[in-house]
C-alpha cells in the first residue's frame, strides 16, 4: 500500500515536471512573436487615430509619467499632431486608450481596447465599438460624460474610466507640449 502511494507521487511529480517544462518551452517560443504582434497592434492604433500621419516619433517620458507613451505624428517631416496612450482600470480590468490629437489638441481619433481588455460582453465591451469612440472625434478640452458624449448604457464604470482616461491624456499632452516638453 505504501509503495503504491510513493509510486503514485513519483508519477505525479514527473507529470508536473514535464508540464512545467513544456509550458516553459512554449512561453520561450511564443513570447517574441506575441511582443511583435503587440507592437504592430499599437502602430496600427496610432495610424487609426492619426490617419494623416506618415511617421510617428516616440517622445522620451519620465518613468513616473501619467501616460504610457507619447508620439509626435508627422507628415512629410512636419508635426501634424500627437498620439498618446494611457491604461486605465475599467470594471473588469485594464483598458488601453490611444488618443490622436492635431496640433490644436482637437481629437482626431480614439482607439479603445488592448491585449488585456476584459470588460463584460454586451456591456462594457461596447467601449470597443466604433460608435462609442467616434463620439470623441472633433472634441477638445475637458469632455463631460453624458453631456459631450453618451455613456454606454449599464456600463457606467467602463464609460467613466474611458472618459477619465481620455481627459487625462488631453490634459497631459496639452500641458507637456505647451510646457516646452517638445519642440515644435
Amino acid at each position: 500500500m505504501r509503495s503504491g502511494i510513493v509510486s503514485l507521487c513519483v508519477k505525479l511529480m514527473v507529470i508536473a515536471a514535464m508540464a512545467g517544462l513544456l509550458l516553459g518551452i512554449t512561453n520561450e517560443v511564443t513570447k517574441d512573436p506575441i511582443a511583435r504582434q503587440a507592437i504592430i497592434a499599437a502602430e496600427n492604433a496610432r495610424k487609426a487615430v492619426c490617419s494623416d500621419a506618415d511617421e510617428f516619433t516616440q517622445v522620451q517620458l519620465s518613468e513616473n509619467a501619467l501616460v504610457d507613451d507619447l508620439y509626435i505624428a508627422q507628415k512629410g517631416g512636419e508635426t501634424i499632431g500627437y498620439a498618446s496612450q494611457i491604461t486605465v482600470k475599467g470594471f473588469s480590468g485594464e483598458i488601453e486608450i490611444i488618443v490622436g490629437m492635431d496640433i490644436n489638441y482637437v481629437i482626431t481619433g480614439v482607439s479603445i481596447g488592448g491585449s488585456n481588455f476584459s470588460e463584460t460582453a454586451g456591456l462594457g465591451a461596447k467601449a470597443k465599438e466604433d460608435w462609442f469612440s467616434e463620439q470623441y472625434a472633433g472634441l477638445m478640452g475637458h469632455i463631460t460624460l453624458n453631456e459631450d458624449v453618451d455613456a454606454i448604457t449599464a456600463a457606467t464604470i467602463t464609460s467613466e474610466a474611458v472618459n477619465d482616461g481620455i481627459n487625462a491624456l488631453i490634459e497631459y499632452v496639452t500641458t507637456f507640449i505647451e510646457g516646452g516638453g517638445i519642440d515644435g
